[in-house]
């Protein structure tokens, strides 16, 4: 899946447009390429910053972890997003930044990247709609964090996973490869790694999921879940994904 010579990437995809990066305006895509092995930090909250990461390839989580140990997942970044951790100095790292499996990214400079939205036109609305998007993602995840259950918090997160999926042309009807362990949903959901899997039993009983190979997932009853998470999935897809132009 990953190109094993990364010089050789002529084309990426930016929220739900393609990008030939041999224009010149746009090379900088192809000249910072690079490849990070799962479960390696790109950045750490704290260190030097002032970088945008476009994740050509894979999955990147993004995530705060407390003086006390204690980690919320923020978000995960995946093929086509576009991650900024840069806090508001503009000098370092907001958050974690880590592959959650092997990856293939572009990073840019910050400085780089605002010459490059303002020397093209399709790039800027492109980035735009990305933000939106994770925008939307994290109002919705907010919500049941501080108000819903554990099986909503869960419902929520499965549906939004699969909605992301499906435009990359990785869900197959109602099933998808989630390559997340049960710890990171629960640091994604705010629950531990025995509630999640608890949780996630129920389901099953229920009929409303299968699960399988860690993690394999099937949506049996979207209907019940949609309930369950209280989301409306075609509302929620227009909303979490970027649209095209």
């Amino acid at each position: 899946m990953i190109p094993s010579q990364s010089a050789k990437i002529t084309a990426l995809r930016i929220g739900a447009m393609n990008f030939d990066v041999s224009d010149t305006m746009l090379n900088s895509f192809r000249t910072n390429v690079q490849h990070i092995p799962a479960n390696k930090f790109l950045l750490q909250d704290g260190e030097d910053g002032g970088k945008i990461i476009v994740v050509i390839d894979g999955w990147l989580s993004t995530s705060k972890t407390s003086l006390h140990g204690e980690v919320q997942l923020i978000d995960f970044v995946l093929t086509g997003d576009v991650a900024d951790p840069t806090a508001a100095d503009g000098k370092t790292a907001g958050l974690d930044v880590e592959a959650v499996t092997d990856a293939l990214v572009c990073i840019i400079p910050l400085t780089i990247w605002h010459t490059m939205l303002a020397a093209s036109p399709k790039l800027a609305r492109a980035n735009e709609h990305v933000q939106a998007a994770e925008r939307a993602r994290l109002s919705e995840r907010m919500l049941r964090l501080g108000r819903g259950s554990a099986e909503s918090r869960i419902a929520y997160a499965l549906i939004e996973l699969s909605l992301r999926l499906r435009p990359l042309g990785l869900l197959e009807n109602v099933s998808f490869h989630l390559p997340l362990t049960q710890r990171h949903i629960g640091d994604f959901t705010g629950l531990t790694a025995v509630h999640v899997c608890r949780t996630l039993r129920r389901f099953v009983r229920n009929g409303v999921v299968e699960t399988a190979d860690h993690m394999d997932i099937r949506i049996n009853d979207l209907k019940a879940l949609s309930e369950i998470a209280g989301v409306e999935p075609a509302r929620l897809a227009a909303e979490i994904t970027p649209v095209p132009d």
